[in-house]
């Protein structure tokens, strides 16, 4: 892949085949945060091969004045694209897998296609390393079901991959879509009796059964435990404020808000971004850029002003790698600060809308 340019059809076809996505994700993993030039020469060439075959992106170029030279000019397409188009690079192949987004988008999906898992597992794992959270050192107990019972759910599969990685126990609670509370809290106690940290993952609105008023008395987790979150209180009959969410967390199992972990992902993305505590910023791993966008202009926010989330992320090699988003965040010198889901209008400075680049 080397020895031929960037913007070749080889190209294209190299990320297609297992020693070529081996080699890119090798690419992705060695860049380092600082590594702008890295990252800026693989967000181009990634660009220039989905543009080939990616009709959305490619009119979002050409209504753009043409190819950048800049990452930051990579349009965003709209997310809401994915529930309207199949946004698969490899048009000649069958996808190995397909998340689906749930909530209340539930009757009309967005859909995720991937040739191959193998880059998913790569950067979620890798990047859960990198931000700080240690899944690794702990058992792991998922307020979410199995993969086996949720086949299309990108957040199980990622958990699913920490478990494979990890040497210690783990479990997935979520079974026939109930929490199975009682055998959660009976090996939480067991944890404690004996002083094992664990882990505890899952959506923001999984957590609320362990709750309730109740529901006994504070069970104090071992030192060395955490809580990752991941939101999902939009969209539910019962809605907290963050805030409100982790003193919550901190009073039922006895730890701090700084042992609480936030997760910012999407279906229709590779990568994560992650922050610790309720005032934590959420930052990317280094093959992933996040940009906040005046929603009016299109233009990058400056530090302290709010905006919608705009992704790259390098690790969507089989559908595209810019995103916009709905989500409302507030530009920070070294991340953001995620708000939630946006209730004003869409980004206006696009050049076109998810119903313009829809495939015909």
């Amino acid at each position: 892949m080397a020895k031929e340019k960037s913007g070749s059809p080889y190209f294209c076809k190299e990320l297609d085949r297992p020693e070529g996505r081996m080699q890119w994700g090798k690419s992705l993993l060695s860049l380092s945060v600082e590594d702008e030039r890295g990252f800026e020469r693989l967000a181009l060439a990634l660009c220039r091969s989905q543009a080939r075959r990616v009709a959305p992106l490619a009119r979002l170029l050409q209504a753009d004045g043409g190819f950048p030279a800049d990452w930051r000019r990579i349009p965003p397409v709209p997310q809401e694209l994915f529930k309207q188009s199949r946004l698969f690079v490899p048009a000649d192949q069958t996808p190995r897998t397909i998340f689906e987004t749930s909530g209340t988008t539930r009757q009309n999906p967005g859909r995720h296609f991937l040739l191959d898992v193998d880059l998913y597992r790569a950067v979620s794992t890798e990047g859960a390393r990198r931000a700080g959270v240690p899944w690794e050192t702990v058992d792991l107990h998922f307020l979410a079901p199995s993969p086996q019972e949720a086949p299309h759910s990108s957040l199980s599969a990622m958990f699913d991959f920490w478990s494979e990685k990890s040497v210690h126990f783990s479990h997935f609670w979520i079974q026939d879509g109930r929490l199975d509370q009682k055998g959660l809290l009976t090996a939480l106690f067991e944890a404690v009796r004996s002083g094992r940290p664990v882990g505890l993952c899952g959506t923001a609105f999984a957590f609320v059964p362990l709750l309730e008023p109740g529901e006994g008395s504070p069970l104090c987790l071992p030192r060395g435990s955490f809580l990752l979150e991941t939101g999902g209180f939009k969209g539910r009959a019962r809605e907290m404020s963050k805030p409100d969410f982790y003193r919550a967390l901190e009073a039922r199992f006895g730890i701090s808000a700084e042992e609480i972990w936030s997760e910012y992902g999407m279906t229709e993305l590779s990568s994560q971004a992650y922050a610790q505590g309720p005032e934590g910023v959420h930052r990317t791993p280094p093959w992933a850029r996040v940009r906040i966008l005046d929603p009016l202009t299109g233009q990058d926010c400056l530090t302290g002003e709010k905006g919608l989330v705009a992704w790259v992320d390098l690790a969507n090699i089989d559908s595209v790698l810019a995103i916009q988003t709905q989500d409302e965040a507030i530009a920070a010198p070294d991340g953001f600060r995620l708000l939630g889901r946006s209730p004003t209008l869409p980004l206006r400075g696009c050049s076109l809308t998810a119903e313009d680049l829809r495939s015909p």
